[in-house]
């Protein structure tokens, strides 16, 4: 009996607004002899493929659990992650016997859901081996290197969150052993880049195939991200050289083979002039022909009722819409590393930092990134009318003066908060995101003004070329790269010329600011193995009050400043209140912090100099559980769930720290 397949309408997945390449109808149940005999079915069943991983425009964004920024209704979706309370039993779905949110998902748990694809993937590459097929030789060949390339994305994603995996090469029959072991580390890097090769020698080059489809270039950049994460501290550790499940075996030619898969991609922009960094920092997320994109999904303006992904993008952006039901906000700690626009951090010596101003004067992707109140706020109407304000998101406190307002007790309430469409409260960070909003495209339920998430882009590459000639102590390319990505022409930040352990400060913060909100902070602190310091820092709220007596205004910031032993353990603003004695960890009763007080003045390191940073004016009980990275260092690898360890007979290894 023939087999049935149900194509999946990958309409939503990749398609552009414009000419995208799947804008077909949804296809019914079709029998095997017809999809594989079809260039047109064939392509459809490639087209659902692609949504092996979805974007990360949802609610559960995969920055909320990392220093960026959080999710105040994350629940069972980012703030048990966000507390170190991962276990193989949470990070299951709810629909998989478990207690994460099905639909408001981090995309961090996949096992189950990409095994499941690289079994579809792994049946299109035998069938087309195996099978004659009445399907066009240039279309069999340009989509099975395209399903080369998914699996090798799909393999890439599982080991950059739970290291080595069992490596799956062909699609299970009812009588084979479903109990399959997990391969070093290595050995998976070594499987995906075999499959880059054959993807590569398969795929057409830049602009001969669709827009959003896989081409030539697609296979370098995702080669340069694998290899530099390979070539990391995490899964490259010279203080732990002996490889196996958990982390390759060290070798330094990791960091040679990392730098040159990124001058492969790096010289298609360079020197044969494919790609070039957009002249606007938010071009390659407004603009579907950005020069800097080298692979998009792109998005149509409405979608299906079921599509719990696009129509919730817009949620990520901004308070204007749903009466303040958001799904991102930015984090003190991720303004902190925003410089001045003369190059240093507000912390510093002669910055120019103004704490009446703590806005001001900072690198132009500040603006492109985070809305900060009082600061221009563009949005449209359903009437296509596009209008600029000022981000009203404040506390207004009447009748009452600075001098005043220092002395008095902590008012537990606003006298009035300024937006009318949305309450400030303690559970709000005082900043929204406003990286991928399109200020001119309505949004509402079901109508997402999103065009693109970006999967590559140039900027990526630059930075990942720098890494990798920095590890090799190839300092001047390092500081080019870097420089490369300041000098954007809407950008012009000071150019970096540090050296030394100052140089990979500035590295490091360049990756912080340039790739902000795009999924990279969470994996690049643990491939640093710097996930310990970062995502403990608190997770502190700013709040912009306004005073006003008579006639008369006057603004106060709580904010992050820098430590004054003088006010320390006191909040600045109300002199008589210990910060310590108000805020204390909450949540998990059987969390060891429960009931004590959260630490808020963290010491940082940079170019080569200590600072003491006091979160202790800020509101550090604005989410129940308050961010925590244990002391064991479980969290630098995700769990394998429970039941995947179940079906494995007790076959598959969990991972460090994890209970069995």
């Amino acid at each position: 009996m023939k087999k049935i397949f149900v194509i999946i309408a990958a309409a939503l997945a990749l398609a552009s607004c414009n000419d995208g390449f799947l804008d077909k109808k949804p296809l019914n149940k079709l029998s095997e002899d017809a999809v594989f005999n079809s260039d047109a079915l064939a392509e459809a069943y490639v087209n659902a493929l692609y949504t092996v991983l979805p974007d990360p425009y949802q609610e559960g964004n995969v920055g909320c659990i990392s220093d960026e920024g959080y999710f105040r209704y994350g629940g069972t979706s980012t703030r048990y992650i966000a507390s170190g309370f991962m276990d193989p039993d949470n990070v299951m779905y709810i629909k998989e016997g478990g207690q994460a949110h099905n639909t408001r998902t981090t995309i961090l748990n996949i096992w189950n859901r990409t095994y499941e694809w690289i079994y579809r993937m792994n049946y299109f590459l035998q069938y087309i081996d195996q099978n004659g097929t009445a399907m066009s030789d240039a279309a069999k060949q340009r989509l099975t290197g395209e399903v080369y390339f998914l699996r090798a994305w799909s393999y890439f994603l599982l080991i950059q969150r739970y290291s080595g995996v069992p490596i799956i090469k062909k699609p299970h029959a009812l009588t084979d052993d479903f109990t399959v072991e997990r391969s070093d580390f290595d050995t998976c890097v070594d499987f995906i880049l075999e499959d880059l090769d054959k993807a590569y020698s398969m795929l057409p080059a830049k602009g001969e195939t669709a827009k959003g489809r896989i081409n030539k270039d697609v296979v370098l950049a995702l080669r340069s991200r694998l290899t530099l994460i390979a070539a990391s501290k995490q899964f490259n550790d010279p203080d732990q050289p002996q490889g196996g499940i958990f982390r390759g075996a060290y070798s330094r030619d990791k960091w040679e083979r990392a730098f040159d898969a990124a001058k492969a991609i790096v010289d298609r922009a360079d020197v044969d002039g494919a790609y070039v960094l957009d002249d606007t920092y938010d071009g390659f997320w407004k603009d579907p022909d950005s020069p800097e994109l080298i692979w998009a999904k792109y998005f149509v303006a409405t979608s299906d009722a079921d599509d719990n992904y696009t129509k919730k993008a817009q949620l990520l952006y901004t308070v204007e819409y749903f009466n303040g039901w958001e799904a991102f906000h930015p984090s003190q700690a991720a303004q902190l590393d925003f410089e001045m626009t003369n190059g240093k951090k507000w912390f510093e010596e002669d910055s120019g930092y103004d704490p009446n101003h703590p806005y001001k004067n900072r690198d132009p992707r500040f603006y492109y990134c985070i809305a900060a109140p009082f600061y221009p706020y563009e949005h449209t109407d359903k009437n296509g009318n596009t209008t600029s304000e000022p981000l009203l998101l404040y506390y207004q406190y009447d009748d009452m003066t600075r001098a005043d307002f220092l002395v008095s007790k902590n008012p537990s309430e606003p006298a009035y908060s300024a937006r009318g469409k949305h309450q400030c409260s303690g559970n709000h960070a005082g900043l929204e995101l406003y990286k991928w909003f399109i200020p001119t495209s309505y949004i509402s339920e079901s109508q997402t003004g999103s065009l693109l998430y970006p999967w590559f882009r140039l900027a990526e590459m630059y930075l990942n070329y720098a890494e990798a000639a920095y590890m090799l102590g190839k300092e001047d390319i390092c500081r080019e790269y870097i420089n490369k990505i300041r000098q954007r022409p809407d950008v012009m930040m000071p150019p970096v010329t540090e050296s030394g352990e100052n140089l990979w400060d500035r590295l490091v913060n360049e990756r912080r600011v340039e790739l902000y909100a795009e999924t990279f902070r969470y994996f690049d602190l643990r491939r640093w193995k710097m996930a310990d310091f970062y995502e403990n820092v608190p997770l502190g709220s700013a709040v912009a009050m306004v005073l006003k007596n008579g006639n008369q205004m006057d603004t106060v910031y709580r904010v992050a400043r820098l430590y004054d032993e003088t006010k320390n353990n006191t909040n600045y603003y109300w002199g008589n209140k210990e910060a310590s004695s108000t805020y204390v960890y909450s949540g998990y009763t059987s969390d060891p912090r429960y009931g004590k007080p959260i630490e808020y003045i963290i010491t940082y390191k940079w170019l080569g100099k200590e600072y003491k940073i006091d979160f202790g004016d800020c509101i550090l009980n604005q989410n129940p559980t308050p961010r925590y990275f244990p002391e064991d260092g479980r969290n630098y690898l995700m769990p394998i769930p429970r039941n995947e360890i179940t079906k494995s007979e007790g076959k598959l290894l969990q991972n460090p720290g994890y209970p069995n």
